[in-house]
């Protein structure tokens, strides 16, 4: 048995100095001792290291840029929005580009995740889909374990925001052909995705079916609508074109200047749950969790605004 006594750093005994390795029938070099002593100076054992080092010989070797082709094409293949893939393709470019090109995916780190992502603005929605990338990549055997950008300090959220029913009322009074779409939007509270996903949509016996293909959370759910609203406004849903752009028109025409972010949803959400006076009954209409629903939309409106806001509805009618 061959001993090496380290000046510095050891294996056994309690005492730094004095610890000694043993390491069976064959001698080290001054530089594998020197990266042992590295190893150690780290808070590393051998055995840990040898462990990620096997690990990784058991991983598939793919390059980032095969990785991320993959991974666009599963999001297709699970019929993810048009809108969802491409942002997701445009950050995982922009990722790729921030990473050193010699750096196999096998050996990428949460440390290096985070310098390559350390100056990017809007970096929560970024993260997101990066730990989601990530996580796929583990499951396929590309990485030995997720990479996780948790520790990223982020920005508080901003304050939901809502329309008041003046806005609303100038929205309604300007609407024209986007009446159908402002009602699934902003009556019923359907996520934009949702809402341009028609055909996903079915209307039977007063009550709207949100299809899982149009679904965020991609389960149905079904909602009970006003008395009159299906004769009225389902007549009128059907696939917008060029839906962006002819939004800011009607908000430049309606004369809203702020247009918070989710802000028709947001204003639905707050008025049905004075609506229900039910987080269950709210949350089911919505299609989230009644713990998101109080968080999020509680004391945001007052039951007198709840109803004028109804009132807008049947007199658009």
């Amino acid at each position: 048995m061959v001993e090496h006594h380290l000046d510095t750093v050891g294996v056994t005994g309690s005492n730094p100095v004095s610890r000694t390795i043993f390491l069976g029938d064959f001698r080290l070099n001054p530089q594998d001792i020197s990266t042992i002593q590295d190893i150690w100076a780290h808070g590393c054992s051998i055995s840990e290291v040898w462990k990620a080092q096997k690990a990784q010989q058991q991983l598939v070797d793919v390059s980032l840029a095969q990785a991320i082709t993959e991974y666009i094409e599963h999001l297709k293949a699970l019929q993810r929005s048009r809108r969802y893939i491409k942002e997701v393709g445009w950050v995982l470019r922009q990722y790729k580009a921030a990473m050193p090109s010699n750096l196999p995916l096998k050996l990428h780190t949460t440390y290096a995740g985070w310098e390559a992502v350390k100056n990017w603005r809007n970096l929560p929605t970024k993260k997101s889909r990066l730990c989601s990338f990530y996580s796929y990549a583990h499951q396929h055997g590309y990485i030995a374990k997720p990479i996780e950008f948790d520790a990223v300090k982020t920005l508080p959220s901003a304050p939901i925001g809502i329309l008041t029913n003046h806005e609303v009322a100038s929205l309604l009074e300007h609407a024209g052909s986007l009446l159908g779409h402002l009602w699934l939007s902003l009556c019923l509270g359907l996520r934009v995705a949702e809402a341009s996903r028609t055909h996903a949509l079915e209307c039977r016996d007063n009550y709207l079916i949100v299809g899982a293909k149009a679904s965020k959370t991609r389960s149905r759910r079904v909602i009970e609508l006003p008395e009159g609203h299906k004769e009225r406004y389902w007549p009128l849903v059907k696939p917008e074109l060029n839906l962006r752009r002819r939004m800011e028109r009607l908000k430049r025409e309606a004369g809203i200047i702020a247009w918070p972010r989710n802000c028709m949803r947001h204003t639905a959400a707050s008025h049905w749950f004075n609506f229900y006076q039910d987080e269950a009954k709210a949350a089911l209409h919505l299609g989230h969790s009644p713990t998101m629903l109080h968080r999020h939309y509680k004391a945001l409106v007052t039951r007198k605004e709840s109803e004028e806001f109804f009132a807008l509805w049947e007199q658009a009618r």
